[in-house]
């Protein structure tokens, strides 16, 4: 297979598909990251965050609170990432799962709203706090992972 980092386009013409090819775009404003096209899935970091469910309870555990939230997260898709909640933040957990199948509330599955566009996940926090029970809340926001650490 052709290498296309080094690729001479138009009978001697260099650098076209090398200098693009060599460049990381960010997602954001003049390419200020955070870098996540690659051309695979875009990923995007989630917090899972609820008020009325400890998700250090026992995590090993068949059934436990963390399980049964990954359980509802998994109505999006993939998951390529479940953060370890803390003692200090025993109701939130940090998860990395495909952005292209998240969508808000209202055009859930039709493809034609993002929810990371508009930071809403109706649909999603609906699916999680079934499986967690129905009583209490969740909320779903986007995250970002700065230096070493997700805000």
């Amino acid at each position: 297979m052709a290498d296309l980092y080094g690729l001479a386009i138009g009978g001697g013409l260099t650098g076209n598909i090398d200098d693009n090819a060599r460049k990381l775009l960010g997602d954001g404003v003049s390419g200020i990251g955070p870098y996540t096209r690659f051309g695979t899935p875009q990923l995007q970091a989630i917090k899972v965050i609820s008020s009325a469910y400890n998700f250090t309870t026992t995590p090993a555990a068949a059934n436990s609170n963390l399980s049964k939230a990954v359980r509802g997260l998994q109505q999006l898709g993939e998951i390529y990432y479940v953060g370890v909640p803390t003692a200090s933040g025993a109701n939130q957990f940090i998860a990395l799962i495909n952005r292209n199948n998240t969508y808000n509330g209202a055009s859930q599955g039709s493809g034609t709203t993002e929810a990371s566009a508009n930071s809403s996940y109706d649909a999603v926090e609906a699916d999680v706090l079934a499986e967690l029970g129905g009583s209490g809340s969740v909320t779903i926001t986007d995250s970002t992972l700065t230096g070493l650490s997700f805000n």
